[in-house]
Formats: C-alpha cells, sequence, structure tokens
C-alpha cells in the first residue's frame, strides 16, 4: 500500500513538472531521478525510527533543507579554507583560523554535509573581513541560548521587526539588525 501512495506521488510530481512552462524532458528527467535517490535515501531512515514520522514533520525538515539550499545558492557556504584564505590568514592550517573565530563568537559557523561551513553573508569580501555586526549577533544568541543555525536561518527570512525585510539585507545597519535580533530571541511567551 505504501508502495502504491508513492509512486502515486511520483507520477503526480512528474505530471506536475511536465505541466510547467518551458519543462523539457531533460529536465523532468533529471528531476525523476533526484526524486527516486531522495525515497531511496529517506526510507531506510524512516525505517529505522521506532515511530511514525507525521507529515507535517517531514514536510518542515523538507522546508528547512530548501531553505538552506537557498541560502548557500545567494550566499555560498565557505569552507574553513576559502575563509581563512578570504580573510587573510598566513597559517598553514586555514580552515583552523576560522574555527578559532567561531568558538571566540566572532563567525557564524553550520555544519552542512558532515562539514563546518561558513555562510557567506557574514563576509565583506571587498574588503576581507568578518561584517562588524556579527559577533554582537552572536552574542545574542548566545545569551538566549540558541544555535548558529538559527541565527542563520533567522537572518535570511523577512523578520516583523525589519518591516517584513530579511534581516540579511541589513548587515550594514548593526543597531537595527541587533535591535531585531534581541526582539526576535529576547520575546517571552
Amino acid at each position: 500500500m505504501q508502495e502504491a501512495q508513492e509512486e502515486a506521488a511520483v507520477n503526480t510530481e512528474i505530471h506536475h513538472r511536465e505541466d510547467q512552462p518551458g519543462a523539457n524532458s531533460a529536465a523532468v528527467q533529471d528531476s525523476l531521478v533526484n526524486l527516486h535517490r531522495s525515497l531511496d535515501a529517506i526510507r531506510p531512515a524512516l525505517a529505522s525510527l521506532p515511530l511514525p514520522v507525521s507529515p507535517e514533520v517531514m514536510a518542515g525538515m523538507q522546508a528547512t533543507e530548501n531553505a538552506w539550499r537557498a541560502m548557500e545558492a545567494e550566499f555560498g557556504m565557505l569552507t574553513g579554507s576559502q575563509v581563512g584564505e578570504l580573510l587573510g590568514s598566513r597559517a598553514s592550517g586555514r580552515s583552523s583560523y576560522p574555527s578559532g573565530k567561531r568558538k571566540a563568537g566572532k563567525l557564524i559557523g553550520v555544519r552542512r554535509r558532515n562539514a563546518v561551513v561558513y555562510p557567506g553573508f557574514q563576509f565583506d569580501q571587498d574588503v576581507g573581513r568578518i561584517r562588524d555586526v556579527i559577533p554582537g549577533l552572536i552574542a545574542v544568541i548566545r545569551k538566549h541560548g540558541r544555535t548558529e543555525e538559527d541565527l542563520a536561518q533567522w537572518l535570511c527570512n523577512p523578520s516583523g521587526y525589519l518591516d517584513g525585510d530579511r534581516p540579511v539585507d541589513h548587515l550594514g545597519e548593526p543597531e537595527r539588525v541587533l535591535g531585531a535580533a534581541e526582539g526576535h530571541y529576547g520575546v517571552e511567551w
């Protein structure tokens, strides 16, 4: 029964993609291959869980993954070595430089695909430095017991504290973004 439901979902997805304006058969085929790979990767993980996972949880997980991918597409995710080079580290092990900055609360690092990477939005790449607001934002999340992953996601989503703008689009206005972060993370229900 479950496989029949999955097959129906796959067929619906195929027809949806074929009906998209400008769709071509190669793109639809690539999407289909990706869909099957996704199912093959997810099935064993779900089967290993002692309790069923709700569709809402799965949808939330997919939305989060889509947000990470959008962030990476827009800003890039730099490796430790890339950050060391960008910031002008002369150390032979450049990847240790950003790790120290992260531990010191000066740099946002997130775990993706079994590695710590650094969202590109936190750098002024023209001058090779970390944006001034970043350490203050990290201090806010640490004060409220939140994670760097949470901060990175918050920065890339619209905020009511910034009239619906994304905080990432106002990193050049440190006081405004820090106020928004404090409002967001400091709220008590």
